[in-house]
């Protein structure tokens, strides 16, 4: 596991990595670069081609589309679709050849602004297009105003192909939530960028939760160049035969006093389903009293599954409050399955309710009780009888 410890902040560079608007810094990978080599670059790249020209995704709110021009607001959050004009991102550059074919295809934007606090969470759904259909590229700004208390979930369903940028802005103590539950046919193939940027005292819950989909590869980037800023990162995967799901992090701690939590969790099942974690958090040379902590668990279901796990430290100072990481690979608990059928339950329910048990953890974190009792239900349905002998 890489770790490097600097403690000079006179001498220490910060941590960073190469981000840029321009496509042409970013090449298209072969495979063997850091950041390509766990990827199947065969399997996306429509996805990684200089020009998209398949169109935009389609959003829906409470089960009405959301058209060009038009504006709804549900309570706190206001919903606007519009052409896309800047030509500076709302939070970060691109940092990798997705982000940057994402940018440069950019057509419409979908700004999600956030105001007072909202006791429920709010549903945006995105569409892709349909089986067979060119790739299509969608933008989301997200800005949590000033003082905010409101949770939001993307829905990803259906077919097509998306590379998706998603921008998260988290103003002075500002505390979001955001979830984005990738529920895809098995056909969909999908790259997504999300930048995140928290000014001093917010808090943002940044959840991913991965179902379904061919290949689904999402890297997420935050920045904390404000004081006792608060990042808390979940991830819950569930990769089935022939399928691949890659999650990346990367959390620069720019700022004193920042915290950031990163858990991860995956369960596979089946031949060649493959799963990639890789966690990257930086600790600045006066990133003072940081505290960070990052875990990645695997759980493996019978033969033919691969899960690739890298958690990175860098740490550029010597007066943090705590810095680690954790990374595990296993099959089932034997203690538990024990427990489990020394009270009359059967060997295969007894596995099929430690899976359930391995994802409810984080899905009570998340607190969206309507989500988790879908995600478990989901998952109660795609573990196969073969993973549970």
């Amino acid at each position: 596991m890489p770790e490097v410890s600097l403690h000079n902040p006179g001498v220490a560079p910060a941590p960073s990595r190469f981000t840029s608007t321009k496509l042409a810094d970013f090449p298209m990978p072969h495979g063997r670069e850091e950041a390509w080599r766990f990827t199947p670059i065969d399997r996306l790249e429509g996805l990684l081609a200089d020009t998209l020209d398949g169109g935009v995704p389609t959003y829906q709110l409470a089960g009405k589309p959301l058209n060009l021009g038009q504006s709804i607001t549900l309570g706190v959050a206001t919903f606007a679709l519009a052409p896309h004009e800047s030509d500076t991102p709302l939070v970060a550059a691109p940092f990798d050849r997705v982000a940057a074919v994402g940018w440069n295809n950019i057509r419409e934007t979908m700004r999600v602004t956030i105001n007072g606090h909202a006791p429920q969470p709010v549903f945006l759904d995105v569409h892709a297009g349909e089986p067979g259909s060119a790739p299509v590229v969608g933008h989301l700004e997200i800005v949590a105003r000033e003082g905010c208390d409101a949770t939001l979930v993307l829905r990803h369903t259906g077919s097509g192909q998306l590379n998706e940028t998603v921008e998260i802005l988290a103003e002075r103590h500002a505390t979001l939530r955001v979830l984005s539950l990738q529920e895809w046919e098995a056909d969909a193939k999908h790259v997504a960028t999300h930048q995140l940027r928290l000014a001093e005292g917010s808090t943002i819950q940044h959840a991913v939760v991965t179902l379904g989909g061919d290949t689904v590869r999402i890297c997420s980037g935050v920045t904390l160049p404000e004081p006792h800023a608060d990042i808390n990162m979940l991830g819950l995967y569930f990769t089935n035969a022939g399928i691949h799901h890659e999650q990346r992090l990367f959390i620069d701690h720019v700022a004193a006093g920042s915290k950031s939590r990163v858990t991860y969790k995956g369960a596979l099942q089946g031949q060649d389903a493959h799963a990639v974690w890789v966690g990257d958090v930086g600790i600045g040379p006066v990133a003072y009293a940081t505290d960070s902590y990052e875990s990645n668990r695997n759980l493996v279901l019978g033969k033919g599954p691969r899960v690739d796990s890298v958690p990175n430290l860098e740490i550029h100072n010597g007066q943090i409050e705590g810095a680690g990481h954790a990374s595990a690979t296993g099959r089932f608990d034997d203690e538990q399955l024990f427990y489990l059928m020394s009270r009359g339950i059967a060997p295969a329910e007894a596995k099929r309710l430690v899976v359930k048990a391995f994802y409810a953890e984080l899905l009570n974190q998340m607190d969206v009780p309507e989500l988790a009792a879908h995600v478990l239900e989901l998952v109660d349905n795609r573990l196969s009888e073969g993973s549970l002998q």
